[in-house]
């Protein structure tokens, strides 16, 4: 008999084989783990990469940068801009029918302010009115056959309400410059872009008077920009299609907010190369009147409250999809980063294969990033204004109020605007009244009243930019100004490296009336994205840095010369 704790040859042989097959099987399952891991960084996600371009020495860029004398001129034109009140409200007459209204007069005192700032753009380039207000500056190329490069910007701002003026650390069109930051309504959004490309078209006609660019550089500068470009781009847009034709225009440079910024320990720049859709919906309640003595059980205010709770507590989902550039923006940080948790990496780089994947990832973001982040992944909808009631003593008859939605550009108008036109249509029924969509009657009105919807203005998501020649040389552009030229004075290093990788414009720009003219359509803010800056956009205390006026400036003189066939 075997004592306690002793084997037997044949289980001893037993004990060994078992712990072979486990240790064949562990190693098997290792071996497979580092397959998949690896395989998900080769055969998974793959950031595109860029050569750094530049269109001049980064020597004369850095000048740019470097002139605290040209850095006083252009602050000084910029609070020059900022000072004139372009206020733009929703509803303004076309300048076309009224040209004499109030509000369009501060646009005469920019463009005489303007023409004064930059005596040399005004006299070398052919400068147009489009619809009386908006302005067309043409510098024509020396090769016909080149299609111009055209860049945007816009002279109206948002309005200041009179009751937050005291809000304000400086007035709000005050253009005060503190020694750090240009403070005033537009000194961000977006006189800074247009004072930047101004004055770089402005250095190089004196600085350099024998430069002729063979592609032509058209500047368009819109007018009502913050009430969706109506009376501006859309006019601007008809001629630069009249005169270029479709697909007439190489690239087109407008506003974004994709600064550089570093995530997960890497230094990224995030050109818009999509927008969000855009809608408007109206809508009206109606009921009877009467004393409120007597009240149903529901006045119209309290089924437009019902419409709206609906609606709200019905949120999009988030979506994490290739269809969004801004996927690939926060695939590359992981791609490189060296500072995020390995199986969060990998995640990120699996995220459009592997379902759980994509959840992680997402979720990260939205966690990490919060409300600003998930908005970029999914349609908004949001109740901006109401109205309804006349009398604290009378039942309401009318209620109307309005619904501001941002399509993401894996939706459509039409899908968006049915959740909420069926969320109505069933509180309609719910209370018995009446339904009207776009003034189609879906069900008659009745003697309780009707509910009517109205989309009041729409707009797709914005195409796509493809990735092309031109995308591959404005990309370029990017990673050459700030590794060649920002980064060594910055970081004074000459080895921080920059990732691009596409992002989306949350908001519109008047790039939605340029579709037709070109598909390569960027939207880039040069600059470090600094939260408290981009926060003060539309609000109060909205100021700018003087570093990113300057980069402005610089970049877009390097960009310029780039699209003109030099290449440093």
């Amino acid at each position: 008999m075997l004592e306690k704790g002793q084997l037997s040859g044949r289980n001893k042989r037993r004990c060994l084989v078992n712990v072979f097959v486990l240790g064949l099987i562990t190693i098997l399952f290792v071996n497979k783990y580092w397959e998949t891991g690896l395989s998900g960084i080769e055969n998974g996600f793959q950031c595109q990469e860029f050569e750094p371009l530049l269109g001049r020495p980064s020597g004369e860029i850095s000048r740019i940068l470097e002139s605290f004398q040209l850095q006083n001129e252009t602050l000084s034109k910029l609070a020059n801009a900022v000072r004139i009140r372009t206020e733009m409200y929703d509803y303004f007459p076309d300048p076309h029918d009224e040209p004499e209204y109030e509000g369009w007069k501060p646009f005469v005192e920019l463009h005489e302010r303007l023409a004064s700032d930059f005596p040399l753009v005004w006299s070398r380039l052919a400068v147009e009115k489009v619809n009386e207000y908006a302005l067309l500056l043409t510098w024509e190329g020396t090769e016909k056959d080149l299609k111009p490069a055209v860049f945007a910007a816009h002279m109206d701002v948002v309005p200041v309400e009179k009751k937050t003026w005291g809000m304000w650390e400086h007035e709000p069109f005050s253009g005060y410059w503190d020694g750090e930051f240009l403070w005033g309504r537009g000194s961000f959004d977006d006189k800074n872009m247009l004072i930047g490309v101004l004055q770089a078209v402005e250095y190089i006609l004196r600085e350099e008077p024998e430069f002729k660019p063979k592609r032509g550089i058209v500047i368009a500068l819109g007018c009502d920009e913050e009430s969706s470009g109506r009376y501006g781009a859309k006019y601007i847009s008809s001629i630069l299609l009249d005169r270029y034709g479709e697909n007439g225009i190489y690239s087109i440079v407008d506003e974004g907010v994709n600064g550089v910024k570093n995530v997960e320990g890497v230094w990224i720049a995030a050109p818009g190369t999509g927008e969000k859709g855009f809608i408007n919906v109206q809508f009206d309640v109606r009921t009877p009147g009467g004393h409120s003595s007597v009240p149903p059980d529901h006045t119209s205010i309290g089924i437009s409250a019902e419409i709206i709770r609906d609606i709200e507590n019905q949120a999009f989902p988030p979506r994490f999809t290739p269809e969004n550039p801004v996927t690939q923006y926060y695939q590359c940080a992981a791609q490189y980063s060296e500072t995020m948790d390995e199986g969060l990496r990998l995640d990120f780089l699996r995220a459009m294969e592997d379902e759980g994947s994509n959840h992680r990832a997402l979720q990260h973001l939205i966690n990490t990033g919060g409300r600003k982040t998930e908005c970029l992944f999914k349609t908004t909808r949001a109740f901006d204004i109401i109205n309804g009631g006349i009398k604290a003593n009378a039942l309401p008859e009318s209620v109307s109020f309005l619904l501001n939605s941002r399509v993401s550009v894996e939706s459509s108008v039409d899908e968006t605007v049915s959740v909420f036109s069926n969320a109505a249509l069933k509180i309609a029924k719910k209370y018995g009244l009446g339904y009207f969509m776009n003034d189609d009657v879906l069900v008659d009105a009745t003697d309780k009243g009707s509910v009517n919807v109205t989309v009041e203005r729409s707009l797709e998501p914005a195409p796509v930019s493809p990735d092309n020649e031109v995308w591959r040389e404005f990309a370029g552009s990017i990673k050459g100004f700030y590794e060649k030229v920002v980064f060594p004075a910055k970081f004074q290093n000459s080895t921080t490296s920059l990732i691009v990788a596409p992002s989306i414009m949350t908001a519109n720009t008047d790039t939605a009336h340029y579709w037709k003219l070109t598909k390569n359509i960027y939207r880039y803010q040069p600059g470090f994205a600094m939260e408290d800056t981009l926060s003060t956009i539309h609000s109060v205390n909205e100021h700018v840095d003087a570093e990113t006026v300057m980069q402005v400036v610089a970049f877009y003189y390097n960009y310029i010369h780039l699209v003109n066939g030099q290449d440093f």
